[in-house]
């Protein structure tokens, strides 16, 4: 088995996690749900290929499956990837 992949899908619960830098160009190391420990703006490519901001989101889990945060538009902090 790959060791940053896990069997399932990512409706099962993470074994995996990294801090997040938001990079313009850079991916994530696996595609990922996303958690902020610090509220505000959170701008990512989803694993379907879509640019999407979420504006003022709070503390907590972002829904949905992310290949890359951006730094552009990002303004939440202490976000974690988990897989």
């Amino acid at each position: 088995m790959n060791p940053t992949s896990k069997p399932g899908g990512l409706d099962q619960p993470f074994w995996f996690g990294a801090v997040v830098v938001p990079n313009d160009d850079d991916d994530l190391p696996q595609a990922a749900t996303l958690y902020l420990g610090v509220e505000g703006d959170i701008c990512g490519i989803t694993k379907g290929g879509t640019e999407v901001t979420l504006r003022n989101h709070p503390v907590g889990y972002v829904l949905g499956v992310y290949t890359r945060v951006k730094a552009t538009g990002t303004t939440a902090d202490n976000i974690v990837a988990l897989w």
